[in-house]
């Protein structure tokens, strides 16, 4: 063990002692000391033979109206009541800081992605001195090591936790990069995406099972019969399907609200105009107890914020 070490674990068995002693040393008197620390006078008398069993020396004597500092006892006030006395107001300074509120937020990659990822500037400005912890998973039900005070998460409203806050439904088309329309211009129905030769995108999760819309539930939510898989590129990401989109790879399955401003920019484009709603939704949810009030205004500010979008 290093000397820093050493003394560090001496001062540590001493501190409360210490302490005592000094307020001993500055009020005259165990009572007044004992009143500071708000412990007992016994209590406090303790400390004091404490120290001086470590220190091998009489600190004290004690008389009627109070105690007198020993030649020891004014040697270890004099090394101790510069550097005792900064270390206490400088810790009470600290303490005295303006506390920086923090708002731990749940969601999934896409939501994270496409939405709160360019109103986060927004937001900060919004709420001041409040820190924003996003946790993005593919089911922000489960995060690894979090307890959010916000989950965003997708379900069927059947099935959605009470308390939680519809923001929008499932509203979902078929989109592709400028480029690749214009290659495929014999793309003019959802039927002709049944063809194997038309590469389909499509975002899942081997372990989970999804809420969110297939290539073959978007399908036969347009009345097209699907007797077979319908064969696709698959990624474990939403920002992994968009990409490869955008980069004329294939054709994605679309969420409005997510896509809309790559849509308004020009980044990608719909294939068809077809679309499938559902009652699939995004869902916030407000944790029983937050850890800060702020955490409601957040939860506030996302519902209306989603509410303007569509």
């Amino acid at each position: 063990m290093t000397d820093i070490g050493k003394n560090y674990g001496i001062f540590s068995r001493n501190a409360a002692d210490l302490c005592g002693f000094m307020l001993v040393c500055e009020h005259g008197k165990l009572s007044a000391a004992a009143k500071v620390l708000k412990i007992t006078q016994p209590s406090l008398s303790q400390r004091i033979k404490n120290l001086e069993l470590t220190l091998g020396q009489q600190l004290f004597v004690r008389q009627s109206t109070g105690v007198t500092m020993t030649p020891a006892g004014l040697a270890l006030h004099h090394s101790l009541s510069a550097s005792f006395g900064a270390l206490v107001t400088q810790f009470g300074e600290f303490l005295d800081q303006p506390k920086t509120d923090r708002v731990v937020l749940s969601v999934d990659h896409a939501f994270a992605s496409f939405w709160l990822l360019e109103r986060l500037p927004q937001l900060r400005e919004e709420l001041g001195q409040t820190d924003i912890c996003i946790i993005t998973s593919q089911d922000p039900l489960k995060p690894q090591g979090a307890d959010p005070d916000i989950t965003i998460y997708m379900s069927n409203q059947e099935q959605a936790d009470p308390g939680s806050t519809l923001l929008f439904n499932e509203d979902v088309c078929a989109i592709c990069s400028p480029f690749f329309l214009a290659k495929h211009p014999e793309l003019q129905t959802p039927a002709d995406l049944l063809d194997p030769a038309v590469p389909l995108l499509h975002l899942n999760a081997p372990t989970l099972e999804t809420p969110w819309l297939s290539w073959g539930g978007w399908l036969r939510g347009l009345g097209i019969a699907v007797n077979h898989g319908v064969p696709q590129t698959v990624f474990n990401t939403y920002e992994m399907v968009m990409r490869a989109a955008k980069g004329g790879q294939g054709v994605a399955l679309g969420w409005r609200v997510l896509v809309d401003p790559l849509l308004e920019d020009g980044q990608i484009v719909e294939l068809m105009p077809h679309h499938v709603q559902t009652n699939v939704g995004y869902f916030a949810r407000l944790a029983a107890n937050p850890k800060t009030p702020k955490a409601h205004e957040v939860q506030k500010w996302i519902i209306a914020q989603t509410a303007q979008a569509h």
